[in-house]
């Protein structure tokens, strides 16, 4: 069972906070700083004191839950039989000492106010929580109530003040992404933004694309119609077809180390993981289409070493609590900087025996290498950035 013990400073830090607020607060902490492992040392700290009974963990996504479910058997030591994953129509008597379930099922879930009152609260990636329909998931008051997020703060409205601060408290603690590099709570890592070509015509449909989007602009079409230009241009660019080679090139010569490789689309992830497997890679899929069991199996065999590499599209890019991940190919990504924060987290956690991380992110168009020039501006004083090119005939 994790205690205090072998705690970071931070956690010391943020459990004293959590204490002296009554049991009750938001932690705001980099992403890869370890807020999963923070509040499972805050569960088994409230069970050894009496505080609580349970705990129920409400979590933005399916891949959320699976990765916690892990966390209760890997990290906390509990049976599977002693966890669960709830939906809408759970009731008390479905509960297990450590419970998972996605915020759209807890939106409606029916638990006895009473009941709620021996429970330990958390919502993991609580921004997510401050919308009118996902506050609903909030009812209640419970034995202690944590919120967790790298970015708490919801930049276009009011539902932290509304609806976050009164069930889960206010933000108690913040620990940032330079606090956690100089502490060495996050690993040293390099960057690698690996240029690929488009095909001649990729290039073609991307500029005709391209030239709608400045004419769409200049004449000040509506936004959805910009919008649906801009996101045609986005699949263009992430199905380039050298997007699938390259990254198979670059897992064949880097094997052996454990490997996170993300994509935009499933099937384009399938067939990176069929080619890998064709060259006796110890690899797995983790997306949407797989049965859970599946998924949660694939996840658990990457953190225990089975398999090497696991492949995977955005169903990974929140929560995932990997340290021994050394390597992390980005092969398509949005233009969304939270997704670039939360993917480049997976990699970032120290492990015994990793030295540095390394993250390689292919681009192909000025308007993705605008965005890794941008990133390169806030991160030079932490990272090295390298610049490559594959060319067409390489």
């Amino acid at each position: 069972m994790l205690d205090f013990n072998g705690a970071r400073k931070w956690q010391l830090e943020a459990f004293d906070a959590f204490k002296k607020n009554g049991y009750r607060g938001i932690v705001e902490v980099a992403t890869g700083g370890g807020k999963t492992i923070f509040a499972l040392m805050c569960f088994a700290s409230l069970l050894k004191e009496g505080a609580v009974k349970k705990v129920v963990v409400v979590v933005p996504t399916i891949a959320l839950a699976d990765q916690w479910l892990v966390n209760f058997e890997i990290d906390l030591g509990l049976d599977p039989q002693d966890t669960a994953l709830l939906t809408s129509s759970s009731s008390e008597n479905d509960l297990r000492t450590a419970n998972v379930i996605v915020i759209n099922s807890a939106r409606n879930i029916n638990l006895p106010d009473e009941f709620k009152q021996d429970l330990f609260f958390v919502v993991d990636e609580c921004h997510r929580a401050g919308s009118e329909k996902n506050a609903l998931a909030l009812n209640g008051v419970w034995g202690a109530t944590l919120g967790l997020s790298a970015t708490p703060d919801r930049q276009y409205d009011d539902g932290s003040i509304r609806h976050l601060f009164p069930t889960l408290g206010e933000k108690i603690y913040s620990y940032s992404v330079a606090e956690a590099l100089r502490d060495g709570v996050l690993s040293p890592f390099d960057l690698f933004n690996v240029e690929i070509p488009l095909l001649p015509e990729e290039r073609s449909e991307y500029e005709r694309i391209s030239k709608q989007i400045g004419i769409a602009m200049a004449r000040g079409d509506e936004e959805e119609h910009l919008q649906t230009l801009l996101r045609r241009r986005s699949r263009l660019s992430n199905s380039a077809q050298y997007r699938i080679p390259v990254t198979i090139k670059l897992l064949s010569d880097n094997r052996g180390i454990r490997t996170l490789v993300f994509h935009e689309s499933i099937d384009a992830a399938i067939s990176i993981h069929n080619a890998l497997k064709q060259k006796n890679h110890s690899i797995a899929l983790y997306h949407s289409r797989l049965a859970p069991s599946r998924r949660r199996e694939n996840l658990k065999m990457f953190r225990l070493g089975i398999i090497d590499v696991l492949v995977t599209c955005r169903a990974l890019d929140e929560g995932a609590n990997i340290p021994e991940t050394c390597l992390a190919v980005v092969a398509a990504s949005t233009a969304s900087q939270r997704q670039r924060i939360q993917r480049l987290g997976r990699v970032l956690r120290p492990s015994a025996g990793k030295e540095k991380a390394v993250v390689y992110t292919l681009f192909a168009t000025e308007v993705e290498r605008k965005r890794l020039q941008e990133e390169q501006s806030s991160l030079e004083e932490f990272v090295s950035v390298n610049w490559l090119r594959i060319s067409d005939e390489q």
